[in-house]
């Protein structure tokens, strides 16, 4: 949405420095608390994704044709290739996400099914889950909160919200932060980095 207002070269290099800037960040600041996996399209871009982040993560191919699909996918192929108990995805378009937040996330996993955080304008920036096999929410219910969204409008978090409620799965909701969609954002950011 931000190309609109400052083209498309422009904000194609906003959010290649932003993606790269969280990825490293967690990488490098990490400590090996949590493994990194950077999912990515289209299937002939991986040895430029990994000539360009050049860092050491696990490098997976997004699969799925819609948002809801590929994230489903994506902690899927984490829950049942690798055995994770817990897994976080996050969105690149928000600046904020740190290593503590991650940290602190993964700890309410141990207590919650569900961790949210919700972006400003009516999204998240980061959702992570229990394995369903580890605790009481199944597959179908971890599939249904993917499905019939309305990605990338005001109406997600609320929409994933009722959903998470509707199947009566636990859940915390982390601090409200502002992912970088439009002009206005990106100097919401300046003036806050610069404060």
């Amino acid at each position: 949405r931000i190309a609109k207002d400052i083209g498309n070269k422009s904000a194609c290099a906003i959010y290649r420095q932003m993606a790269e800037g969280i990825i490293r960040n967690i990488v490098i600041k990490n400590q090996n608390f949590y493994d990194v996996h950077v999912f990515f399209t289209p299937k002939n871009k991986e040895d430029k994704i990994r000539d360009w982040l050049n860092i050491d993560v696990f490098y997976r191919l997004q699969e799925g044709k819609t948002l809801g699909e590929r994230m489903f996918n994506a902690l899927k192929q984490l829950f049942q290739l690798e055995d994770y108990k817990r897994g976080i995805i996050v969105g690149t378009d928000c600046p904020m996400i740190d290593v503590p937040l991650i940290e602190n996330a993964f700890g309410i996993l141990e207590k919650k099914e569900i961790v949210i955080g919700p972006s400003r304008d009516g999204g998240y920036y980061l959702l992570g889950m229990s394995n369903p096999d580890s605790k009481y929410f199944q597959w179908m219910s971890m599939y249904d909160l993917f499905m019939d969204i309305a990605w990338s409008t005001d109406k997600v978090f609320d929409q994933t919200m009722e959903k998470i409620r509707k199947n009566n799965i636990s859940y915390h909701i982390l601090q409200t932060l502002f992912d970088i969609d439009t002009k206005e954002d990106l100097f919401m950011y300046f003036g806050r980095v610069n404060n």
